[in-house]
């Protein structure tokens, strides 16, 4: 089977190729048009930078972008990597690109350029540097996409040097890497840097200093063919589908960063490695569904994921690394065995993100290590917990949310009390607008979903919380998941309050 490696870059426009409009805010939901701007050359492209590139000039990669539609100056696109022009003997390529969001153009490669395209830029170009033209494939420029983005990212740290984690690589260019050789990095990994901006980040959030990354794809904003609205189907958020060695991470964004380049957050569904038990992918439409099961003891949860049809290949890929995985022995594709986290020696104090006098803290930790004391069964070990200010829960009390090595609980009333065996998946979102940790179980053969919301600021200490949880889910036997034969299969689960009490 062959695979088509996408590439998808964040581009700067410097020179729009057509009339554009210039817009105005008037009011909270309405644009005013301001300017109408035509360009001093009229192009068949726009013509813009990848900002995250530097060639031994200093200078970025320049990049041509195809499409109906002309972007003002300075507009950021997210576009997708179609192949290059190089002038023999002379400079840098010019990379061809098609913005993700034009629909239209989702199938279209650089075998597939219309002629007149074609045409139009050999013409600018041979009036603005003549010379001998060459088409060239992305798997062709590769090479020196690696090379500037490792040029622009030496520059960028050259005073500020950061020890990488151990999924991020220390350069670009692939050495022959193999996701079975834990001493080299995978070919998922070197496809970190070709992320936008504001993915690097929420993907640096999510995974571990230890893990490594098998496989990776990002999904742009697409139609789903499941989810329809009214008119028209629903639009899914852009995201980024990521293996690692201990668990299937997918990574949605919440809503695309505005002009002042906020990131507003995104949500995350886990699958742990161990617990994993089938996959399928569907046809829906133009899209393909890839559906995956994961068990505890008790039933099944399936997570569903959306992607484009053209990924279809490369699904197919991730199916592959996917199935040693399933039963009971996963040696097959693990680089690093799950281990049991290390017991804590010292228990961290609760912090409330709104508590300015630390005093005020003292009688609640007092409190709470009370209550722990008084929970915890004697062999049992404690791993982490977080503080659920009563503030934010708008109760007269606060809450703590704790995760041991055999379960998770709420203190002090254990309104939730659930083993690790009963968890099939872990969801949480990290927003501005909205946080909370969520677990999928099984009580009594019923499928169950609690949210757990927190301040946003506390998002550390509940991230810890998330971390151990999955990594003792991990160590959990197998014994323990498969007491139960009847296999009930949760798509849709009901959610609970913050405080852990069904609805």
């Amino acid at each position: 089977m062959t695979i088509t490696k996408e590439h998808f870059l964040e581009i700067k426009i410097t020179q729009p190729g057509r009339v554009t409009g210039k817009y105005q805010p008037s009011d909270i939901d309405t644009l005013r048009l301001d300017q109408i701007i035509y360009p001093q050359d009229e192009l068949l492209f726009d013509v813009g930078i990848l900002p995250s590139s530097l060639t031994p000039l200093d200078e970025p990669l320049t990049v041509i972008v195809f499409g109906s539609l002309s972007h003002p100056l300075n507009t950021l696109i997210e576009a997708r990597l179609v192949g290059a022009l190089e002038r023999t003997g002379h400079g840098f390529p010019l990379l061809l690109a098609i913005p993700v969001t034009d629909e239209r153009l989702s199938r279209l490669d650089l075998a597939s350029l219309p002629a007149d395209w074609r045409r139009g830029i050999l013409a600018a170009l041979h009036t603005a540097h003549p010379g001998d033209w060459q088409w060239r494939t992305p798997a062709e420029i590769e090479p020196v996409l690696h090379d500037c983005a490792l040029r622009y990212l030496q520059a960028k740290q050259k005073d500020h040097r950061i020890p990488e984690p151990a999924w991020q690589t220390t350069h670009i260019r692939p050495l022959n890497p193999s996701f079975t050789e834990a001493e080299r990095y995978t070919s998922a990994e070197y496809t970190f840097h070709e992320l936008p901006h504001h993915f690097q980040h929420y993907v640096s959030k999510a995974l571990a200093p230890d893990e490594r990354i098998l496989y990776a794809a990002r999904r742009p904003v697409t139609s789903s063919g499941k989810k329809s609205g009214l008119f028209r189907h629903e639009n899914l958020q852009a995201g980024v589908l990521i293996l690692t060695n201990q668990r299937l991470i997918h990574l949605a964004e919440l809503i695309p960063p505005d002009s002042a380049n906020i990131r507003y957050g995104f949500h995350i569904q886990i699958g742990v490695l161990e617990r994993f038990r089938g996959v399928s992918l569907i046809t829906i439409g133009d899209n393909i569904l890839i559906q995956t099961e994961w068990r505890c003891r008790g039933g099944v949860t399936v997570i569903e994921w959306e992607m484009p049809a053209y990924f279809s290949a490369a699904l197919g890929e991730l199916v592959s690394f996917l199935k040693p995985f399933r039963g009971d022995d996963a040696r097959m594709a693990v680089l690093v065995r799950a281990e049991t986290p290390a017991p804590q020696t010292d228990l961290p104090q609760l912090h409330d993100p709104a508590a300015n006098d630390p005093q005020v803290l003292i009688p609640i930790n007092k409190t709470f290590h009370q209550f722990l004391d008084n929970t915890l069964a004697t062999d049992e070990q404690f791993r982490a917990w977080a503080l659920i200010p009563a503030w934010h829960e708008q109760t007269k009390t606060p809450h703590t949310l704790v995760v041991t090595h055999r379960r998770i609980f709420l203190l002090p009333d254990l309104t939730l009390n659930v083993p690790l065996a009963n968890i099939t998946t872990l969801e949480y979102t990290i927003s501005i607008l909205e946080s909370y940790f969520a677990i999928n179980y099984f009580e009594n053969s019923v499928a169950k979903h609690c949210v757990i919301s927190f301040p946003y600021p506390a998002q550390g200490p509940f991230q810890e919380c998330i971390e151990m949880a999955r990594r003792c889910m991990a160590v959990v036997p197998i014994s323990q998941l498969l007491d139960d034969n009847k296999p009930f299969i949760s798509r849709i689960t009901a959610p609970c309050s913050a405080s852990g009490s069904s609805k």
